[in-house]
C-alpha cells in the first residue's frame, strides 16, 4: 500500500476548458491530487478556508470577483498553509509584483507557461 502523501491542489479558474486540461494533466502525476475548484472569488475563499490544501492555482480574472482578492483574503487570514501560484492571461510585470506582494510564490502566463506550471507543481510534490 502506498502511504505517500499526495500534494493537494485547489484550482481557482472560471474557464472550464482550461480547468479541464489542468485537472487532467495534474491528475496524471501519481503524487498530485486536485481536491477541488472554484469559479468565483467568494466560492474560492469559502472553500480554501474550510479545507486543507497545499497549492492553490489562482486565475486573476474570475467570473465574479478577482484572484487578487482571493490572494488578499488569504493573506489577511494569515492562512498558515498552502503555496499560491498565479496562472493568468494578463502576465504584466505590474500584476506579477502585486500578486507577489499578496503572497503568490509563482506567476505563470496561461498562453505559454502551462507546462512550466505543471512542472513546478510536480517538483513540489517530490
Amino acid at each position: 500500500m502506498d502511504n505517500k502523501k499526495k500534494l493537494k491542489v485547489f484550482l481557482i479558474e472560471d474557464a472550464q476548458r482550461i480547468r479541464s486540461v489542468l485537472i487532467e494533466v495534474l491528475q496524471q502525476a501519481d503524487n498530485v491530487e486536485v481536491i477541488g475548484f472554484a469559479e468565483s472569488e467568494k466560492e474560492a475563499l469559502s472553500q480554501l478556508r474550510s479545507i486543507e490544501w497545499d497549492v492553490a492555482i489562482v486565475d486573476i480574472g474570475l467570473r465574479e470577483g478577482s484572484g487578487l482578492a482571493v490572494l488578499s483574503g488569504l493573506k489577511d487570514d494569515g492562512c498558515p498553509y498552502g503555496s499560491r501560484l498565479v496562472f493568468t492571461s494578463n502576465p504584466s510585470n505590474a500584476l506579477k509584483t502585486r500578486t507577489m506582494s499578496l503572497g503568490a510564490e509563482g506567476f505563470f502566463d496561461k498562453s505559454r507557461e502551462m507546462d512550466s506550471l505543471v512542472s513546478h507543481i510536480q517538483a513540489m510534490a517530490h
